[in-house]
C-alpha cells in the first residue's frame, strides 16, 4: 500500500520578479508575514474568499493595503466582502493583474496592467501578498492519475486514487474544504 499526502502549495503568479523576491517582498502566508508590515503599505492581489479574509487579517498590522483584482467584483462571500468594504485602510482596484515584480531598496516596485485599457502603471509598496489560489503538489508523479477539472485527485469514500492500493489523504484530495480537520479526517 501507498499513501500520498503531498498537499496543496499556493498557487504562483508565473510573472517576472516573483520567484526572485519570494520571502523577501513578496509572501503568500498573511498569518506568518502580516507582523513584519506593521505600520507599511502592502498589495494583496487575488479577489476570492482567502484573498479577502487574509487582507481583513493583514489590516491589523498594515497602514494600508490595496488589492489588486482581475474582475470587477470580489468572488469571495458577502459577509467578508462587506466586512472588507468597511475598512478604511482597504482599497481595491478592480480589472488589473500585476505583470511584473522589481524591488528599490526595501520597496516593492508592482507593474499593473489595467486590463480594459492595456496601460501600465508601476505602484510601491513595502510588501506584495499573493492569494490566487491552490495547486495539488502532484508533479511528482505525472499524469497517472485520475483528477478532478482542478487537478486534484479523485479518491473513493476509503480514499483510494484510481490506482489500486495507492490511497491520498488531505489537501491533495478533491473536497469541498480543504482544513487540517478534513485532512486528519482523510488519514482516519
Amino acid at each position: 500500500y501507498l499513501i500520498l499526502a503531498t498537499g496543496a502549495s499556493p498557487r504562483p503568479l508565473s510573472i517576472p520578479g516573483e520567484m526572485e523576491y519570494k520571502g523577501h517582498g513578496i509572501s503568500y502566508c498573511a498569518t506568518c508575514d502580516a507582523k513584519y508590515f506593521q505600520d507599511k503599505e502592502v498589495i494583496v492581489v487575488g479577489g476570492g474568499n482567502s484573498a479577502v479574509e487574509e487582507a481583513e487579517f493583514i489590516s491589523k498590522f498594515a497602514s494600508k493595503i490595496t488589492m489588486i483584482h482581475q474582475f470587477d467584483k470580489l468572488q469571495a462571500n458577502k459577509e467578508a466582502q462587506e466586512k472588507l468594504f468597511a475598512n478604511p485602510k482597504v482599497s481595491i482596484r478592480f480589472e488589473c493583474e500585476p505583470r511584473k515584480f522589481e524591488k528599490d531598496g526595501d520597496k516593492m516596485l508592482v507593474t499593473l496592467e489595467n486590463l480594459n485599457t492595456k496601460q501600465h502603471e508601476t505602484l510601491t509598496t513595502d510588501g506584495v501578498f499573493v492569494f490566487v489560489g491552490m495547486k495539488p503538489n502532484l508533479d511528482l508523479f505525472g499524469s497517472q492519475f485520475e483528477t478532478d477539472n482542478w487537478g486534484y485527485l479523485k479518491v473513493s469514500e476509503d480514499m483510494e486514487t484510481s490506482i489500486p492500493n495507492v490511497f491520498s489523504v488531505g489537501d491533495i484530495n478533491s473536497k469541498k474544504y480543504r482544513q487540517i480537520t478534513t485532512a486528519v479526517a482523510d488519514g482516519t
